[in-house]
């Protein structure tokens, strides 16, 4: 397995993920690269308890789609980045809401996509 190459990565939530994620880290830093390729700034809508759930889930949503991580995200990619952030964007509560932003975390582990959101 290749540690710099995200479309071999381990199922997310499991010791080999987390894994290769600091693979990744490790391997951009050797070579000189930031660990973090791109940040997405969540931090003034993330945790505004001001705001509806419905209101501050497509705030989020909102931001991540004008991202280039999901503007250049594969469309055709069977649970990738774009159809996390569409399911994302129709959760109906916050568990909801919480499982698909789980698999969106674990997406941004892997492409090395920094979400602040504290």
């Amino acid at each position: 397995m290749s540690t710099t190459n995200p479309k071999e990565t381990p199922m997310p939530r499991t010791a080999d993920h987390i894994v290769h994620t600091h693979q990744i880290a490790r391997a951009r830093a050797a070579a000189g690269l930031p660990v973090w390729e791109r940040h997405i700034d969540l931090r003034g809508v993330f945790h505004n308890d001001s705001l509806t759930f419905e209101e501050r889930r497509d705030a989020i949503v909102k931001r991540l789609k004008v991202s280039p991580w999901y503007q250049q995200a594969d469309v055709a990619e069977f649970d990738g980045v774009y159809d996390t952030i569409h399911e994302l964007a129709h959760a109906e509560d916050p568990e909801e809401f919480d499982g698909w932003w789980d698999e969106l975390y674990d997406h941004a582990d892997t492409d090395r996509v920094n979400i602040c959101t504290r």
